[in-house]
């Protein structure tokens, strides 16, 4: 149980710091916004100064239209930073739900990637799981690549097997903690 708290701390302070880090970025696009629809404001005014009174209704929506081109603009990319920053945050809240309910609860949650690429969730209830794993991914032979935990056997009539699990499988996270090579 130890080490779950030492585990939950940590994807804590993970998911304080990536909300931290997007807050920031989100702050550095609202104020770019910000700035743009200044300077439209200001072109504005300067267009309205240099004309005469006859060409004021054209000038008016020639500068209306820069301004809402310009605030468009800081609006859709504000929008997308939101959202990069939010699936992130969902996912960092994820993560900790994960390790938070296989700490309460005693279960190993193991996410794989198969052969094709899909992955898949797998909970483990017992602590005997019935599969062997090693480091795979890079080596002479293959292509190089970042390296992984694969899973290099399953047991006949074990926890693993009766939950699907395939040999050649790799292992993405364990308790929402991702596993790398």
């Amino acid at each position: 149980m130890g080490n779950a708290c030492v585990e939950n701390k940590q994807v804590a302070e993970e998911v304080s710091e990536t909300i931290e880090h997007h807050g920031s970025k989100a702050a550095d696009v609202t104020q770019a916004a910000k700035d743009a629809a200044e300077a439209a404001q200001r072109a504005a005014a300067q267009v309205a100064k240099d004309i005469d009174e006859k060409g004021i209704a054209q000038a008016a929506q020639e500068a209306a239209k820069a301004a809402a081109d310009a605030a468009a603009s800081a609006a859709a990319a504000a929008l997308d930073a939101a959202k990069v920053a939010a699936k992130e945050v969902a996912e960092a809240a994820s993560t900790t739900m994960d390790a938070a309910v296989a700490a309460v609860t005693g279960v190993m949650s193991v996410v794989f990637v198969n052969e094709k690429g899909a992955m898949q969730k797998v909970d483990f209830k017992k602590k005997k799981i019935g599969m062997s794993f090693a480091l795979g991914g890079s080596g002479c032979c293959g292509p190089v690549g970042p390296a992984k935990v694969v899973v290099t056997s399953v047991d006949t009539a074990s926890q693993a097997e009766t939950l699907g699990v395939k040999p050649k499988w790799s292992i993405k996270a364990v308790n929402g903690v991702l596993v790398t090579g």
